[in-house]
């Protein structure tokens, strides 16, 4: 349950709390609005879920503590470019978001298919409801964290001379 918690915490805070903070200038981007960053994110991020969750009869992973990790350094990479801007190009960020939304649908989907694999039949049921728990958990602490982590990253912004998050 804590991969899921753990994974589930990291990736709807950098949907909720980071990626609307993730703007670049307009003319060095493929968009005309500013607006039109966080549903693009939003799009490519749930295409790697998707991929992710079919993939479970070609790939599984079995330590699910090793992407949980990887999407909470996700988490902070993403976080240190919303303050510092260090990325040179929105198609970088494009490639990370693609890759949160592979772990976050392994994570899912191998945490269930190992709970069908190992779990007694008797038990499988009520294994899958508490776990079931994790996921809607680290959604909900990750909006109330991301509610006030996006206000506080796009202050943080303005105060630095980029104003982009204001102008959606």
């Amino acid at each position: 349950m804590l991969p899921l918690l753990l994974v589930y915490v990291a990736e709807y805070t950098i949907n909720q709390g980071v990626a609307p903070t993730l703007l670049f200038p307009l003319p060095s981007s493929p968009f005309s609005q500013y607006r039109a960053f966080y549903p693009t994110y939003n799009a490519i991020y749930q295409v790697g879920v998707f991929i992710s969750r079919s993939s479970t009869p070609f790939f599984r992973v079995h330590h699910l503590y090793i992407p949980s990790f990887l999407q909470i350094l996700n988490l902070i990479l993403l976080t240190l470019q919303a303050l510092f801007n260090f990325i040179p190009n929105v198609y970088i960020i494009f490639a990370i978001i693609f890759w949160e939304g592979l772990l976050g649908g392994l994570v899912y989907v191998s945490t269930f298919a190992e709970i069908t694999e190992h779990v007694p039949v008797e038990d499988r049921e009520f294994s899958l409801g508490a776990t079931s728990v994790s996921d809607s958990g680290g959604i909900c602490l990750a909006g109330l964290f991301g509610m006030v982590f996006e206000v506080w990253l796009c202050e943080w912004q303005v105060r630095h001379g980029r104003d982009y998050c204001r102008k959606i």
